[in-house]
């Protein structure tokens, strides 16, 4: 069964109440009435404790495909120009009070109060175990989330408080840890777990080793550029090499799945890449040996479910209706677009540029389709004609709506259509971890280490793969080598681009978004450097029993 289909039972109201720290009302979380459910009763059995680990999964699975997570205003992905009032790159107007910053920081920390009262919750002695090891497995999907909360707010927040207890009344005393303290945690935290997750699981969704490992290979690196000790990159390459070498994974190089034999039904020519994003290849137990740890989405689950869904191929998919001689919404313009985001100049040219991309299959037109048919019967003396590229440009001016399909966020065969279905969503389930993506943090510890070549030879990995023409040398690899190959292979996918970014240190993150911005107004209001998000003022504000500092240089403005 899918995890995300089990219903949520009255213990969720128990658990908003918990988890709302900010509720100024002390006299009735104080108060003993006896009928009131509480943690010590509503929680009478080892399911009602599963359920409560499920609510984190079905958060996570609603939370990570966000704009924020999958880069929103980063050097991959902006909004197009005639959406440009929902930009998150106007630095003119961007300060510690912004909506993303407490939006995202309140998220997470939502997360790490639910984690709390779920492993409250499993200790409860009258709660009853079919095993020992069950017990274990639960507590250890618990603890997995709130470290994996803390570390995302340590990547993107720098040092903040880390909360381990179930919050019962308001509090305004926290105080920041380090982000080394916070990293240390965490790391501590998936270090416990990890015998007590299975390698492989039969129900899809369910957290694994692999994951818990792979996000270990990730705190480390970050602990290492946090506090510039080479060990830290030791025990990233351990923990990476774990999850590739260990035998449980490996990189799908042949076609496979439930269209293997078949092809992109709108552009011709399919590959391995095409295969992975195809619905029923997405889970380990789908024969997708790459395949780490998945959020669960599906389209019966979605008639009960609006979160079942993905909103990609409306979101992220251009107006190629605003062509004359392009009518309407089809498999042939990527769904119904609306062109809420658009791709950066890195990720629609220049990652895919001859000199270093020639051949990669990954730029193939069944992957990313840059060639508009006209299709419109209105237009005889166009119809099955191909766009002119001036056509394109002038229909794109003062819009930037018109852009390329990416198929990894698409779909050439929709379901749903004669039950209402619109071509707004796509239906398949979600990585959120893929191997390629552990074995690209394995090249950065390797590079950080000063290791090129073997730094080389695991992004040689990922591009073999992809077929292409072009190896990468030790000469050619440094970070921004990494991060354009992070964003050939993971755009738009599980990679938070703003982790990445800002756990790189420096001027990293500030540098890349000026140079590759969409829009010109970035480099004109991005005028200070920065590696780290401001904690929200309204944190800052309410925590008013010790004082909480504000990260620079958003602390002037």
């Amino acid at each position: 069964m899918k995890i995300n289909n089990i219903k949520i039972q009255v213990f969720t109201l128990l658990v908003l109440l918990l988890t709302s720290v900010g509720c100024d009302d002390d006299k009735f979380l104080t108060e003993d009435p006896e009928t009131f459910y509480t943690t010590d009763n509503i929680f009478s059995s080892e399911t009602q404790v599963d359920q409560a680990v499920i609510t984190l999964y079905s958060d996570m699975r609603r939370w990570h495909d966000q704009p924020v997570m999958v880069g929103d205003g980063t050097d991959v992905i902006d909004v197009p120009e005639f959406r440009l009032g929902g930009t998150n790159t106007d630095y003119s107007r961007i300060n510690a009070d912004y909506w993303l910053f407490s939006y995202t920081y309140n998220w997470y920390y939502q997360i790490i109060g639910k984690a709390n009262t779920a492993l409250h919750a499993a200790n409860l002695e009258s709660i009853s175990y079919e095993s020992e090891d069950s017990k274990a497995y639960l507590i250890a999907q618990a603890r997995f989330f709130r470290a994996y909360a803390h570390g995302f707010l340590a990547e993107l927040f720098g040092g903040v408080p880390i909360v381990t207890e179930m919050v019962t009344k308001p509090r305004y005393d926290y105080v920041r840890a380090t982000r080394e303290e916070v990293y240390n945690f965490v790391i501590t935290e998936m270090e416990a777990i990890l015998d007590d997750l299975p390698e492989t699981t039969s129900q899809d969704g369910r957290l694994v080793k692999g994951a818990a490992q792979h996000y270990l290979s990730e705190m480390y690196l970050a602990l290492g550029i946090e506090t510039s000790n080479t060990s830290a990159y030791d025990q990233a390459i351990k923990y990476a090499s774990d999850v590739i070498d260990g035998g449980t994974y490996r990189l799908m190089t042949e076609r496979f799945g439930v269209r293997k034999n078949e092809e992109n039904t709108v552009t011709g020519g399919a590959d391995v890449f095409w295969d992975l994003f195809q619905n029923g290849n997405i889970n380990y137990n789908d024969g997708n040996m790459e395949s780490i740890w998945t959020f669960q989405k599906d389209y019966e689950a979605s008639k009960e479910d609006r979160y079942a869904g993905i909103g990609f191929p409306r979101e992220y998919a251009p107006v190629y209706r605003a062509i004359e001689g392009f009518t309407g919404v089809g498999d042939d313009a990527g769904g119904r677009g609306v062109a809420m985001k658009a791709p950066t100049p890195l990720t629609e040219f220049v990652i895919w540029d001859e000199s270093i991309s020639a051949g990669d299959q990954r730029n193939a037109e069944h992957n990313i389709s840059r060639k508009i048919v006209y299709n419109d019967p209105n237009f005889p003396d166009l119809l099955g004609q191909e766009v002119p590229q001036e056509v394109i440009d002038k229909t794109n001016e003062g819009r930037g709506w018109i852009f390329p399909i990416y198929y990894k966020l698409n779909t050439d065969k929709y379901e749903g259509l004669e039950e209402g279905q619109n071509r707004s969503n796509i239906f398949r389930d979600l990585y959120a971890i893929r191997l390629a993506e552990t074995i690209l943090l394995r090249a950065e510890a390797y590079h950080r280490k000063g290791e090129n070549q073997k730094a080389a030879d695991d992004i040689n990995m990922i591009r073999s793969r992809a077929q292409c023409e072009i190896m990468a040398t030790p000469e050619m690899v440094d970070i921004d080598f990494i991060l354009d190959e992070r964003a050939r292979e993971l755009f738009v996918e599980e990679e938070c681009r703003w982790t990445t970014l800002l756990r790189m240190g420096g001027t990293v993150a500030s540098d890349r978004i000026r140079k590759y911005a969409l829009h010109p107004h970035v480099a004109t209001t991005l005028t200070f450097d920065y590696n780290l998000w401001p904690i929200p003022q309204s944190a800052i504000d309410r925590n008013k029993d010790v004082k909480m500092e504000q990260n620079a240089p958003w602390n002037n403005r």
